[in-house]
């Protein structure tokens, strides 16, 4: 491990003068940094494609397309569709790196990007928070990193510039920051007065496999698509209003059962297992084949989350925390306790089970990409660093969702969840059965007395008992949850405005809802008593009125 040394302002100005004798001109980016463009294309593509399920069914219709109306198989017809999209991203991807120009001077950096639109950002050095540096494996052969600009007021990062000489991104760090000097690696940047406070080793790392989040909602994205296209293929299959498409229909509802009736057979073959061919064996055959995707995809997101945060650290330097993650492309975020604006916890049922949790410290209006993220970490790393981020803004409050003495929300609270619940599937019913005499709507009736109704009491009910908030005299957080936990901890001398709200159920009942605004996020406490509403809204005001110090 190579210990960082501490290095006179003179010395660092020196050394980037000498650097920046190259780059203050407008100049292209290296070479490398085509696999940059390529791969941030790529990965816009993918999440088009499959975080919009919508997105993905013109492309699996052009598919069976091609399969039924051409000689193609379907592995021919995925190879083809599959090598157009990385030819598209691609041609995409060089056009973006031969416009791609950037500049950096003492005063600013500025980046030109865009292909048919070009944007030109330009940001001075003040306005700068933090430069954080990213190394793939790539990169760290030739020397080279990817910096990315944490910038005041910003809800993304506004500058990316990849594959820049490592000691010019190191000295433009140390110049924002004024603590250098640096390592050789970003995977050994570590303070001769820094601090490992937490190290997520091979055991952690699969427990916190285990509770990474999206699987399941992937996958009932996905079985939703399909249903929705069955249904579509139902409706289009009847022969006196779709005449011209019934043939066409009828040969893919052919080709499809075909497919399935040899199913059995195929899997005979392979596995040696003999599976009858009724549709009752079929069906079960179906539903297994639902939960072994599931697994796969759970066993993908796995896999990902391990190589993505392998090797995570948490770091502390002084009043400064770090996170350096990764196993093909080390990346590093640093965050300064002084502006770190609210704290965010996150716990799901395997994480209550295993007493893990999810951590997010957000800094000003940063991405991603510039908050100090710690997926399902002990909580005793969650109090640690919850007690340096309240004890700098002189608080005592610990974000427990157990121990924490919250205060309860009002039971107004409860019943207009539920109503709000209810109300349109009865109405639904309940006009269905005005207009019309179906005998089948008695057992409708009594699937929503004796179903919807008591899942729709039990969510309310659930969420009223995990509702609340606790404040003291420099900071507040806010409790909610159905299955699991979500809290929000937030410091009163970073709010920039809050806000006191009444519908008519509330001016009925006295109520109030209290949102306090932070520049990463808000809380909200709904249905407090109004004399208690006023009385946070006017300390609030009060403490954003004499506040000694700037917003940060």
């Amino acid at each position: 491990m190579v210990a960082e040394q501490p290095i006179d302002p003179v010395e660092l100005q020196d050394e980037l003068d000498t650097l920046l004798t190259d780059y203050s001109e407008w100049r292209m980016a290296s070479p490398f940094a085509l696999l940059f463009f390529f791969g941030s294309r790529f990965a816009m593509v993918s999440k088009a494609l499959f975080q919009q399920v919508t997105n993905l069914v013109p492309l699996v219709g052009v598919t069976s397309l091609a399969v039924i109306q051409t000689e193609l198989t379907w592995y021919q017809a995925i190879l083809i569709v599959v090598a157009l999209i990385l030819i598209f991203v691609f041609i995409v991807a060089v056009l973006a790196y031969r416009r791609f120009r950037f500049r950096i001077t003492n005063e600013s950096i500025a980046v030109k990007s865009g292909i048919l639109r070009i944007t030109q950002t330009d940001v001075r050095w003040e306005r700068v928070r933090a430069v954080n540096l990213e190394r793939g494996p790539i990169e760290r052969a030739f020397g080279l990193a990817q910096i990315s600009l944490d910038t005041a007021g910003s809800a993304a990062a506004e500058v990316q510039v990849p594959a820049i000489k490592l000691q010019l991104a190191e000295l433009l760090r140390a110049k924002v920051s004024m603590e250098t000097a640096v390592s050789d690696s970003i995977g050994e940047e570590v303070s001769s007065e820094g601090q490992q406070m937490y190290r997520m080793d091979l055991i952690p790392l699969v427990k916190a496999s285990f509770c990474t989040q999206g699987t399941l909602a992937m996958m009932a994205a996905v079985l939703g698509a399909f249903f929705w296209i069955g249904y579509t293929i139902y409706n289009v299959l009847d022969p006196t209003e779709n005449i011209e498409n019934f043939t066409f229909w009828r040969q893919a509802l052919n080709v499809a059962e075909q497919f399935y009736l040899t199913l059995p057979d195929k899997l005979e073959q392979y596995t040696g297992i003999p599976v009858t061919q009724s549709w009752l064996s079929l069906t079960i055959l179906v539903v297994l084949t639902i939960f072994i995707l599931i697994a796969v995809l759970f066993l993908a997101r796995a896999i990902y989350f391990c190589v993505t945060n392998y090797d995570l650290q948490l770091l502390r330097r002084n009043n400064a925390l770090s996170t350096v993650r990764g196993l093909f492309t080390k990346k590093r975020t640093n965050v300064k306790l002084e502006r770190v604006q609210s704290v965010s916890l996150k716990m799901n049922v395997r994480e209550i089970g295993l007493k893990l949790c999810r951590l997010t410290a957000k800094q000003s209006m940063s991405g991603k990409e510039h908050m100090l993220s710690l997926p399902s970490v002990p909580s005793s790393v969650r109090d640690e660093i919850v007690e340096l981020a309240a004890l700098e803004a002189g608080s005592q409050l610990c974000l427990d969702p157990k121990t924490q003495s919250f205060q309860p929300i009002s039971i107004v609270y409860f019943w207009q969840m539920f109503v709000g619940l209810i109300i349109v599937p009865f109405l639904a019913v309940f006009i269905t059965s005005l207009l019309s005499g179906f005998n089948w709507l008695q057992w409708v009736w009594l699937l929503f007395f004796c179903g919807w109704v008591p899942i729709c009491a039990t969510v309310s009910l659930v969420r009223w008992r995990k509702a609340g908030y606790v404040v003291d005299s420099y900071s507040m957080i806010s409790k909610s949850g159905l299955l699991g936990y979500s809290l929000d901890m937030g410091k009163f001398k970073k709010v920039q405005r809050v806000r006191i709200e009444q519908s008519f159920i509330q001016r009925f009942t006295g109520k109030s809802t209290l949102t306090v605004f932070y520049a990463t996020t808000s809380i909200v406490v709904p249905f407090l008593a109004r004399k208690r509403a006023i009385q946070l809204h006017d300390y609030i005001s009060h403490v954003i009125t004499v506040r000694n110090s700037e917003w940060q």
